[in-house]
């Protein structure tokens, strides 16, 4: 029997059913697109037929497809470039060439040029009555009238099939994301859309290579529905080294205020009624439902039941007074400080009262250690990292193995190569900078950068071992390995990765993680304080 099926809903149309028990980390089911294709703006940097990014070579007749290498373009040739490449040649619209179509306008014609995909996204909903009273309705009827162009196809009248399908992919497809890039296009399969919308996930999809992987966040029970997140947002972290990124690319996600959620999913003509959304619950009372053993995490929220957002009436007041959207910050270091400075002003009631999980805190923070690692300030970008690892994506994302937190896992580790090349190196100017200093000289930093790695590698098994992320820690991992004279820290860290569980490796992981990293991110939180006061000052 199949690991999940659809079944009929009494108020959904249609709902995704587990057929068997699912523990929480465990993979669910993959699933390979009948619709992939990069986003216009990512269309020459990222393979188009399988989105790896990188360097990809342009399609030599239409130049509107790029390949990484001779076997995705011959794949691709074969699943349905062949079928577009022609029409992608022709100029219409005046000026434009394929190359210029929107991400959802190639979404369409591919669909209008193949008779399996047409067939395979028929049965799903497009909300076309719903969506043809919306400002937007006019935009989708230009779209499809640009597909319906490029495919050849003769008649306005027959225009409708074409809205018809693009509402149909509009509404099931999902955002496919990279961790470097943010959003790089778009994934359908028409299974994986029948899959509901919850603010309190039980599942979360991971993407890797072509396929999206439907992964348990919490227990799931043979017959129940699975549910997933329609705004789950990935946040870019830096390459390698730090400091090559702009700010960060986020989008409304299911921790975000509850006026954010609504507005993201009107696409979808639905309003969410799960129990975030009809308490107007804060993060903090949402990660009480969700229990999970710490072996594999920074933190120890298990006493979160305890914490004032979910005891006290007043500190609840304050994470939803003062919640808010996250501000798009400027690309340029200086307003970008002057930008930073002013968001904390206007969180500094939340900060006050260390709600460090409730947006826009969340995101301030992600912004603020990106900023100083552009600034090739490492040390603070690290101690900001690690207020995030700690204080924030526990209780926004419960499971320990959740993209979000798995990335910033590895930008730890990715800034502890930084400062552990860089501890002794450089004369601290006193005050924060010493004690930076003096803190990491005190910590093993290559021993918590590879204890952080495998912990990334440990929650991406079976198939998620090919995930970009999985692979960048195993290569930075093997490159650790080879460092010389760490024969006695090497039996201790390959004792606990073996066994995570046994009384020993639990002492030693909390003494060699939890407590470093908890020391770094209380340096975080005084890092924050000085913008604060510096915003406050000057405000």
């Amino acid at each position: 029997m199949p690991p999940i099926e659809t079944r009929p809903h009494p108020s959904k149309h249609r709902a995704l059913h587990a057929t068997q028990p699912f523990k929480p980390s465990q993979i669910i089911h993959t699933f390979h697109p009948l619709i992939l294709h990069p986003s216009l703006s990512q269309l020459a940097s990222v393979c188009t037929h399988c989105l790896r990014p990188g360097s990809p070579r342009a399609c030599s007749r239409c130049h509107a497809a790029y390949y990484c290498n001779t076997s995705c373009q011959q794949a691709a040739w074969t699943a349905v470039h062949s079928k577009e490449c022609k029409a992608l040649q022709q100029r219409k619209l005046g000026s434009r060439t394929g190359a210029d179509l929107p991400t959802p306008v190639r979404a369409l014609l591919q669909t209008l040029l193949n008779k399996e995909i047409e067939d395979g996204i028929a049965a799903l909903d497009g909300h076309t009555e719903e969506r043809r009273k919306t400002k937007s309705w006019p935009d989708l009827e230009m779209m499809a009238m640009a597909a319906w162009a490029f495919a050849g196809r003769q008649g306005e009248s027959n225009i409708r099939l074409a809205v018809e399908l693009l509402c149909k992919i509009q509404t099931n497809a999902f955002h496919r994301w990279d961790v470097d890039l943010g959003q790089v296009g778009v994934f359908l399969e028409p299974t994986l859309a029948m899959a509901n919308h919850s603010c309190v996930p039980n599942a979360v999809v991971q993407f890797v290579g072509r396929k999206a992987i439907l992964r348990a966040e919490r227990p799931i029970q043979a017959g129940d529905e699975i549910e997933i997140s329609y705004t789950g947002a990935f946040r870019t972290i830096p390459p390698s080294p730090p400091g090559q990124t702009g700010p960060v690319n986020t989008h409304a996600d299911y921790t975000m205020p509850l006026s954010a959620r609504k507005e993201a999913l009107e696409q979808y003509s639905f309003e969410c009624t799960c129990a975030r959304c009809k308490g107007d619950l804060n993060v903090y009372q949402v990660r009480t439902a969700y229990l999970y053993p710490s072996t594999y995490s920074v933190a120890d929220v298990s006493g979160g039941d305890e914490h004032p957002a979910v005891t006290d009436k007043t500190t609840q007041d304050v994470a939803a007074r003062y919640t808010a959207e996250p501000a798009r910050l400027p690309d340029s270091l200086p307003a970008r400080y002057a930008a930073l400075k002013a968001q904390y002003r206007l969180s500094r009631r939340l900060a006050d009262a260390r709600l460090w999980a409730v947006s826009p805190v969340p995101q301030l923070l992600a912004e603020t250690a990106i900023y100083f690692a552009e600034r090739d300030d490492f040390p603070c970008a690290l101690a900001v990292t690690a207020l995030a690892a700690t204080s924030c994506d526990p209780f926004r994302y419960a499971a320990p193995f959740h993209p979000v937190r798995l990335k910033n896992l590895f930008m730890m580790a990715k800034l502890l190569a930084n400062t552990a090349e860089g501890t002794g190196n450089t004369a601290a100017r006193g005050g924060l900078d010493q004690k930076l200093q003096d803190t990491l000289s005190n910590i093993d930093q290559v021993s918590l950068c590879q204890m952080l790695l495998i912990m990334v590698i440990k929650m991406c098994p079976g198939e998620l071992a090919d995930w970009e992320l999985s692979v960048a820690a195993r290569e930075m991992l093997a490159d650790i390995g080879k460092l010389p004279g760490r024969e006695k820290e090497l039996s201790l860290i390959n004792a606990w990765a073996a066994d995570g569980d046994a009384e020993a490796s639990r002492l030693f992981f909390e003494y060699a993680v939890v407590r470093q990293v908890g020391v770094l991110a209380g340096i975080g939180m005084e890092v924050v304080g000085i913008l604060e006061a510096d915003s406050v000052s000057k405000g």
